[in-house]
């Protein structure tokens, strides 16, 4: 798929379905909250056969305007679909990632397979090939006004849109970005609900007794930023960020388990979804059934080959 709240400011930052356990639970088992019972969520098997069953209706695509298309390798969709939109974090996962700020230093930029063909290009063939796959400046587009949102306009003529009707259906894209808005306000009005912010404040103060200053959750985050952001290209600095990342965020999936956080959130969410207007969650059948449609077509898909 090309998140809510806490990943919107995790990206702003350079960084980054089962019940909740409680105050019982502990570190290692972070339960997965998202809005809506999870229907914008897919998990990293998932993420990876839609994406390469996508990709194939791109090149099919393109394949049918005149233009070779290498499709693009699945990304790192395990750590993707492993981001809790509520920045809940399992021990195991933040003693090996921490929060993620130093593994995408350390993460070289994609290398685009079409960069060799297309350098190979006129000038002019370069922009037929980009229009093709991206749409045209002046084309034709839907209009998507969010209720809590900006406008999205998604090109109608471009073979990523093409691809993406024959995968998941002509209404998939209204719906996909409505549900995503949706999802991002129940996001900030979980995370601002009296439950979830008196667990903040222990959670501060279960962080105080190791001798960390924060105030808010998002703390750590810019703190490290900052620090990695000092270290420059000095290995040694940046390794001794990294360390010290490990080590907040281990403490701070303790707290988080410590203080019954996630307990907190699940019961917040839950009340701040029942009272949705009914008429803001009556596609969601519609969505989950053209979401297993998406699923069976992507697993009915021959596997490609790398070179195509």
């Amino acid at each position: 798929m090309r998140r809510l709240l806490w990943l919107s400011v995790a990206a702003l930052l350079a960084v980054g379905c089962s019940a909740a356990s409680g105050r019982g639970a502990t570190a290692e088992n972070r339960p997965d909250l998202w809005p809506l019972s999870g229907v914008l969520h897919f998990t990293a098997t998932e993420s990876a056969m839609l994406h390469r069953a996508e990709e194939q209706e791109v090149r099919k695509c393109m394949a049918g305007r005149g233009f070779d298309y290498v499709v693009v390798p699945v990304g790192d969709v395990e750590r993707e679909a492993a981001v809790s939109p509520y920045g809940l974090l399992a021990e195991s996962q933040a003693a090996q990632n921490g929060y993620g700020l130093g593994l995408r230093r350390l993460q070289k930029p994609p290398i685009d397979p079409n960069a060799q063909q297309l350098s190979a290009l006129s000038e002019r063939a370069r922009l037929a090939w980009d229009e093709a796959l991206k749409g045209t400046r002046d084309g034709p587009f839907e209009k998507i006004v969010l209720e809590d949102g900006p406008t999205v306009e998604v090109p109608t003529d471009s073979c990523v849109s093409v691809a993406r009707g024959a995968l998941y259906g002509a209404s998939w894209d209204r719906n996909y970005y409505t549900f995503q808005s949706l999802s991002t306000s129940i996001v900030r009005d979980t995370l601002e609900h009296p439950l979830v912010k008196a667990a903040e404040d222990e959670w501060a103060a279960c962080m105080r007794d190791e001798g960390f200053t924060y105030q808010e959750r998002v703390d750590p985050l810019k703190a490290l930023k900052k620090r990695l952001d000092a270290a420059g290209s000095d290995a040694a600095a940046v390794r001794s960020a990294g360390k010290e990342e490990l080590r907040v965020a281990v403490r701070d999936a303790v707290c988080q388990a410590e203080v019954g956080l996630a307990e907190q959130i699940a019961r917040a969410q839950k009340q701040v979804e029942k009272a949705l207007p009914r008429a803001r969650t009556s596609l969601l059948k519609d969505f989950r059934k053209a979401r297993q449609t998406a699923l069976k077509r992507a697993a009915a898909q021959p596997a490609a080959s790398p070179s195509r």
